[in-house]
Order: structure tokens, then sequence, then C-alpha cells
């Protein structure tokens, strides 16, 4: 198998057909049709099934797609290392936010980064976490902020925690329970959750699951389905869609929103700079007294003491957390040089490096490199 036909592969996936995938890869439909054909054979599997609808992935082509998304994603990364050397970000940045993060603070934060890196493309997402973990593992999105689903394990995907968000149980107006007070007077409706994790607020009635925001306010404004939605949706939400949020006494849960990304792979210093310039957009939207999102930050506990609290760092050490321990995982791999990592990781100089290691690990990277050597 050659890296140019599991290009290929990849582009008839993203494109949908012989020639979508030939302007991606800016060549031939003959050179694309060439490039499969070619990748069957040397493997003698069936990869594809060519029919007057389009193109079908075989089960084995699905599993291959797999694997060749990572592997094109691992080459691209590559490449970026030696654009990124040259002190100037440039590729395709793609990141998956979470709804309403999307809908609020995101145009800022995109302008804000457009303004100091203008040559990376951005592409972005509009991410459940249903939805968004699954491109992480595929390499076709870098970097999620939104919620880690529980079924995703502790070493499939990162988890860098930025801030909770108060959570209601939602409905539509004119609901026959929407002046419940209790949670028990909720135990037999019908529900429709965006996330597994609120799947455990009802051990009676049935639940549902929707991973799409728009299919998820249908059915909360055309049925009797109830919800749950962080506070600042339903401050964007609410009133816009006809819903209104249940005066329940008991407490409902809360949505802890971080920074994913896949585990043993550095974040990319564009990823990195993105995650700033959103994280500076929150901090000031905070403290701004005319921000028009003051009051839906309200609900928001945000970095100092959720990072505190579940890292016991404060939120300044957050993106040095990321470059020390993608160093010291590059590092244990031990095919790279102290100068290399540092580079790679964004710390720059093998300096900045050193120091961000001893108020880390206490030790020097010189002494953990030559430690897992021997």
């Amino acid at each position: 198998m050659k890296f140019y036909q599991l290009n290929a592969l990849v582009a008839v996936a993203d494109a949908g057909s012989i020639r979508g995938a030939a302007k991606r890869l800016d060549t031939s439909p003959a050179a694309v049709t060439k490039a499969i054909q070619k990748l069957e054979a040397d493997t003698a599997t069936q990869l594809l099934i060519r029919n007057a609808s389009g193109i079908v992935f075989t089960e084995v082509g699905k599993k291959l797609l797999i694997q060749s998304r990572l592997l094109v994603a691992q080459m691209v990364s590559a490449r970026q290392v030696f654009a990124d050397c040259k002190g100037e970000l440039t590729g395709r940045l793609s990141v998956a936010v979470t709804p309403w993060l999307a809908m609020t603070l995101m145009p800022k934060a995109v302008v804000c980064f457009r303004q100091r890196y203008p040559n990376v493309q951005l592409e972005l997402h509009e991410g459940l976490s249903s939805v968004a973990c699954p491109r992480l593992r595929d390499a076709s999105v870098d970097l999620f902020i939104g919620r880690l689903d529980t079924r995703c394990s502790s070493t499939d995907l990162s988890y860098l925690p930025l801030f909770t968000a108060d959570c209601a149980v939602v409905a539509r107006q004119q609901h026959p329970l929407c002046n419940s007070r209790a949670m028990e007077d909720l135990a037999l409706a019908d529900w429709i959750l965006a996330s597994q994790q609120d799947g455990t607020i009802s051990t009676q009635g049935h639940v549902h699951f929707a991973h799409s925001l728009s299919i998820l306010l249908s059915l909360l404004r055309e049925t009797d389905m109830l919800s749950i939605f962080p506070w600042p949706l339903v401050e964007i939400c609410a009133q816009r869609e006809g819903l209104c949020a249940l005066p329940l006494r008991e407490p409902v849960s809360s949505a802890s929103v971080g920074a994913i990304s896949r585990s043993g792979q550095p974040l990319r210093p564009a990823a990195e700079r993105f995650l700033e310039c959103l994280i500076e957009t929150i901090h000031f939207e905070m403290g701004h007294p005319h921000s028009p999102y003051r009051r839906m930050l309200q609900t928001v506990d945000l970095f100092s003491r959720v990072f505190q609290a579940e890292t016991g760092q404060s939120p300044a050490k957050a993106i040095e957390k990321l470059r020390v321990e993608s160093a010291r995982l590059m590092m244990e791999g031990g095919r790279h040089s102290i100068d290399e990592v540092a580079r790679d990781t964004g710390f720059g100089d093998r300096e900045r490096m050193r120091r961000a290691f001893l108020r880390a690990f206490g030790q020097p990277p010189q002494i953990i490199q030559r430690a897992n050597r021997s």
C-alpha cells in the first residue's frame, strides 16, 4: 500500500465520488481510479462498490478507511511541522465547538484568531460529543471544545477541563409539566437528550437521544418531550424557540466543557492558539459590563475554580500543561531530540521547555530522556 493510494481512498470517501475526489486532490478522475484499482489489486480485496447511485464502501473498505484517515492526518501533521518551524502558522485547522459557544462567542474568537494568524484556514463544526468525538478519532477534527462523552476511554482522548455551566430542564411553553417544582413530577416523562451523561436524570419514562441541535429543538417545540440544556443555551434559545425552563427546586446537574484532543499526539500550535483566543474572548466578555453575553455567562463557572478543583493549577498553566504532556510523550518514544520536541510541541526553544519541565516534574527534560533510554 502506498500513501497516494490511501490518500485517494480518503478523498473518495470525503467527496462521495471519483470526480469530486479528483477535484480535491487536484488531479484527474482517471488518476484517482487507477490509484484505487491498484490498492484493491495490491490487497486482493474489493474496497469500493460502484453503482448507479454512487460509491459504497465494503466492510473491509470501511475499516481500511479509518486507518487511512489517521495516516493521512499524520502525514499532514508531519508536513505542518516544517511550516510551523518557519514561525508562521499555515495550513488547515479543523475545530468542533459545542452549540452554545458556536452561537455566541465563536465569532469574536474567530476574528481574534484570523487577525493574528491570517494564513491558517479554519474548518469549523457545530459539535455535540456523539458526533465530534468519532471525528477526533478518525483525525478529521483537530480539536473539540465541548463535553467529553462518557463512552470515550481515557486512553482514547485527552481532556482538559475549561469550565462548567449549570443546567436546566426545558420544555415547550404551555407544556403540562411546565410548572413542576420537583424532579419526581417528571418521572414518567419522555426525554430527548443530547448527551449520554444526562441519561441518568430519569430512571423511569423513556429516554431518547438526538445528535443534532436542530432536531432536538424541533422535537421540544412540537411534542411533550423534555430535555436538559446548559443555562447558556437556555438564555439563547428558550424565548426564541418557544421553550421554558422548569422551576425545579432541586439542582439538575452541571455540564463540564473542556478542550478535547487525541491522546498521545502533540496538540498542533494552531490549535493551541485558537484555544488561547477563545479563552481570551470568554474572559473579556465576562469582565465587560456592557457585554451582550454577560447575563448568559453568569451561569458559567469559568477557569479558575474549575481548574483549581480538577487539575490543581491556574488557568494560565492550561496551555503549558498541554505542551508538557505532549513533550513527555514524544520523549518517551525515544525518537526525537530535545530541540525537535521543543519545536514540535510549541515551546519554541529548549530553554523554555526546560523551565516548564522543572515546574511540572522537578526535573529537566534531559533527565527524563535518559531515564527512558536506559
